[in-house]
């Protein structure tokens, strides 16, 4: 623990014991609270934590600093349900905090980086996004993600592997099981994956100590069975022309979440890159660091369609008016997607799918909360942690305006965007 404080001191990564939460308000402000907005809203911060939530005439204590909200909207934190941190993770996480992400969830790590993640979680860096992950995910030999190369990793091939696998990924630090059901068809592709038996295995051993079960899916038929077996929620949504009938109402009698990681399908499958858009914002632009910027200007053009999405935005439709979750997620950074931005590119596209912006910012803030049971943040009440941010406008109605960020804190530490210019 010495050590990774201290190269985190050098690194300028400063660990939150060095600091100290200041006691502050948020006068008049419009408030999304997770779930609700409600206007002329007054939210006090004492010692990292929201101590109380009023209107704009709450008493302020004596000395403490008071920040103008008129014109402004406070938020939770956000929260990225679907990235994959680099070698570089630490910057990694300053880019995303820097755009407001205030936690990611981490699908697949595993060796000296996970390491180095299990680390940052128990420092909890102010200036750097909160992390959990799934760690090792679980695949069959030859699934994917092998195809990709790398160092070699555990595989499990039938049901009896089921529960040793489950367990040494525990053993770990895995914070849920995540499963690979996925032959890559879909992306033109041809590799091994889980027979349903060894599916439905996983996913019980994962309840079986207490663990949730996230399944990657790219197909209507592996969704089904995914949920069919007990799945607490799927990292993916296939891409279709046309909704496959009933899966909405399947996901909601079987309590399931999803993220569906829209602007994937968009980027690969429909013909609705947003890497070049994501590259130009103003907004965006200067808290992506270079690296990334090259990333993103080197996507390969997308196959498809925007009415190869269809089918998927109307199953979307369908899963937020049953009352589905449907969570926020980027799968940063894979080819087009970068921390941080690709959240509020993800925002916009769900909305423009039919879903209002108060049930995507949602999906962005209590609704992963719930669902990843991070029962300390997600929402704008007392007794949580003050990983808050505060926007120019109204995203409640204008979701672009989740962009203008004025502020970002992190257990009531603002946070000093890092910003790589334009």
């Amino acid at each position: 623990m010495f050590l990774l404080t201290s190269l985190a001191i050098l690194a300028g990564f400063v660990p939150a014991v060095f600091q100290q939460p200041s006691t502050f308000v948020v006068r008049d402000v419009r408030l999304f609270d997770g779930t609700i907005v409600t206007e002329h809203r007054s939210v006090l911060i004492k010692d990292g934590v929201i101590a109380e939530v009023g209107d704009a005439s709450l008493k302020v204590p004596q000395g403490v600093t008071v920040i103008d909200g008129a014109g402004k909207t406070l938020l939770p934190g956000l929260i990225d349900a679907h990235v994959h941190l680099s070698q570089n993770l630490e910057v990694n996480l300053k880019q995303a905090i820097s755009l407001g992400v205030t936690t990611v969830l981490d699908m697949w790590n595993a060796g000296e980086r996970f390491e180095r993640m299990k680390g940052l979680r128990i420092s909890d860096p102010p200036n750097l996004a909160a992390v959990r992950s799934a760690g090792q995910g679980a695949t069959v030999p030859g699934g994917h993600p092998s195809q990709m190369g790398g160092p070699p990793f555990p595989t499990i091939s039938k049901p009896e592997e089921a529960q040793a696998f489950v367990d040494a990924r525990i053993a770990e630090g895995s914070d849920w099981i995540k499963i690979i059901y996925d032959d890559l068809a879909a992306l033109g592709m041809k590799v091994p994956t889980f027979d349903k038996p060894t599916l439905a295995a996983l996913i019980a051993a994962a309840h079986a100590r207490g663990k949730l079960a996230v399944v990657h899916v790219l197909s209507s038929e592996r969704a089904r069975d995914a949920i069919e077996s007990g799945a607490d929620g799927l990292v993916h949504l296939y891409t279709e022309p046309a909704a496959t009938p009933g899966f909405a109402d399947t996901a909601k009698a079987r309590g399931a979440f999803i993220i569906p990681t829209l602007i994937i399908s968009h980027s690969l499958s429909c013909g609705m890159p947003k890497a070049a858009e994501i590259a130009a914002d103003s907004l965006l632009r200067p808290y992506i660091e270079p690296a990334s910027r090259k990333r993103l200007g080197a996507v390969s053009p997308s196959r498809g369609t925007p009415k190869d999405c269809d089918g998927t935005h109307a199953t979307i439709r369908q899963l937020a008016a049953r009352g589905v979750p449907v969570l926020v997620g980027t799968d940063s950074p894979v080819p087009g997607q970068t921390y941080g931005a690709s959240v509020h590119t993800e925002l916009e596209a769900l909305v423009a799918t039919g879903l209002t912006p108060t049930q995507v910012l949602a999906g962005a803030t209590s609704a992963t909360a719930r669902a990843f049971r991070l029962e300390d943040r997600g929402s704008i009440r007392p007794g949580l942690r003050a990983d808050l941010l505060l926007v120019e406008g109204d995203p409640t109605t204008n979701i672009r305006d989740s962009r203008r960020i004025v502020a970002i804190w992190k257990r009531g530490l603002r946070v000093e965007r890092m910003s790589y210019g334009e």
